[in-house]
């Protein structure tokens, strides 16, 4: 990377989505699919006395729809990064350790949101062609190419025509690296 390059940022953040009210965060949901190793977020009640809430971080590791009712559970959490453990009391262990801890086991779709990464919202435009909002990403390698969104350029007629193969953006990004080894 160099010098005095800021790294791109992957995904959106828990900030990004404290932003949103409460008709963007039910539209994000309905708009959303989970799947399994999607990033998302939950908010779960952790002092019912006091009425205290915590954002809980977590991996996807498997979703479940029940086909009669269409009701979306997501199970099989996994820790990320920064991810807590919650109490299950205030009292301190036995020895004097930490309280006991408990994770939990699943959250229905309707308690999360997504947090996205680039992809995933280039997905989430992409099946709504991008309505409104401009957006083209190329990338070539020579031999193959792919593009992202709608746009007319003769760059774009120039490298996806002249015996460039279409692929998906993701092979096309890795072939580019690989050339770079």
């Amino acid at each position: 990377m160099k010098k005095g390059m800021i790294p791109m940022k992957q995904r959106i953040s828990v900030d990004d989505l404290k932003r949103l009210d409460k008709k963007q965060c039910a539209n994000l949901r309905a708009m959303w699919t989970p799947m399994r190793y999607q990033i998302a977020l939950a908010t779960i009640c952790t002092n019912a006395e006091t009425d205290a809430h915590s954002d809980i971080e977590f991996c996807v590791g498997g979703v479940f729809i029940n086909l009669r009712t269409g009701k979306v559970t997501i199970k099989d959490l996994h820790a990320t990064e920064g991810y807590m453990r919650l109490p299950l009391s205030d009292d301190e262990g036995e020895d004097g350790d930490e309280p006991e801890m408990v994770e939990p086991a699943s959250f229905e779709k309707e308690e999360c949101l997504p947090l996205l990464n680039i992809g995933e919202m280039i997905d989430l435009m992409n099946a709504r062609n991008f309505r409104g909002f401009h957006f083209y990403l190329l990338a070539g390698t020579g031999t193959t190419g792919a593009e992202v969104g709608n746009f007319k350029s003769t760059i774009k007629d120039k490298i996806l025509t002249e015996g460039f193969e279409s692929s998906e953006l993701c092979d096309v990004l890795w072939e580019m690296i690989v050339d770079q080894l």
